[in-house]
């Protein structure tokens, strides 16, 4: 079994381009117009990735956007292509000061951690009062196998389907308030039909980005119904 971490691998970025999430930018330019974020302000992509949120933020809003991302590759393929403000990091331990951004973006990388509530708690104390996090990722629309998914060692956002209401519950008790919350599977799908197209079926996919024998996991995650969404939670003023 291979033990790629498949957001690193080039397989991943032929489908998704830089953004490495479905979608790309549309819910981040959704989440701008939503929350009202305006030229200047201070804005942090966690897992930021190789920045393309980075650049898209500064490019096209002028909102002063930084990023961190505990990839070392994708930091430093990310500062050869553009000199950005991205730096090593996880979300578990930001590297700011409290109360420092007016957003924090979480685009496809709570998935990834090994426990998203430490970054939920270090979100909000990065945020300004009355501040956003943004947060699109994958989640169990049958959450009863997300424990055997979490103990595989398949290096996938899949691996750590979310539990919408655990979220939800985490969320609140870490001082935000959910003002959106939106089921966005249909991007999920388009990015599954742009697989197929791009390398014929998914297992082939599977096989060149992830793991060559790895039906069981497959087997659980087709039985979580994986699904997308996108939130936007408000820090109390």
């Amino acid at each position: 079994m291979k033990k790629n971490k498949v957001y690193e691998s080039d397989d991943i970025r032929c489908v998704t381009g830089n953004t490495l999430r479905p979608g790309g930018f549309l819910l981040t330019n959704r989440a701008v117009l939503l929350c009202d974020i305006l030229k200047n302000q201070k804005v942090l992509d966690v897992g930021c990735g190789m920045g393309a949120t980075v650049d898209f933020l500064r490019s096209e809003f002028e909102i002063d956007a930084f990023g961190i991302d505990p990839s070392h590759k994708l930091i430093n393929r990310g500062r050869e292509l553009k000199n950005l403000p991205i730096i090593e990091g996880v979300g578990e331990s930001i590297p700011y000061d409290n109360k420092y951004f007016d957003a924090v973006f979480a685009e496809c990388t709570l998935s990834l951690m090994k426990k998203y509530e430490d970054t939920l708690q270090e979100i909000h104390r990065v945020l300004k009062p009355g501040g956003f996090v943004i947060i699109s990722d994958v989640f169990a629309k049958e959450p009863d196998y997300i424990d055997e998914l979490k103990n595989s060692d398949i290096q996938t956002c899949l691996r750590g389907l979310i539990d919408i209401e655990n979220l939800l519950i985490e969320t609140e008790n870490k001082g935000f308030e959910v003002i959106i919350l939106e089921d966005w599977t249909s991007l999920l799908k388009q990015l599954m039909v742009d697989i197929i197209f791009k390398y014929d079926s998914m297992d082939k996919f599977w096989n060149i980005t992830t793991c060559e024998n790895c039906s069981d996991f497959k087997t659980k995650l087709s039985l979580c119904k994986p699904g997308y969404f996108f939130m936007i939670a408000k820090k109390g003023d």
